[in-house]
């Protein structure tokens, strides 16, 4: 085996043994958690302005954007 594999697994114990990994991963899970609820609202949101877009708006009457009439 690689000795530079080795000392990676080596440090990766130590990191785990000091609890800076899991202190890093639940940071970085709060911060999935709140971009998850944001992406959530904005999913939402679009989602209510297509959908009110469509009831006021008759797809055959609707203005065409870049073709000749």
């Amino acid at each position: 085996m690689n000795i530079a594999i080795v000392r990676a697994f080596i440090a990766y114990r130590k990191m785990l043994q000091d609890g800076r990994i899991m202190e890093q991963l639940l940071a970085l899970k709060q911060r999935i958690d709140g971009h998850d609820m944001q992406l959530e609202q904005i999913y939402e949101a679009i989602e209510n302005l297509l959908d009110g877009r469509a009831d006021k708006m008759a797809w055959q009457d609707r203005e065409k954007i870049g073709f000749r009439k």
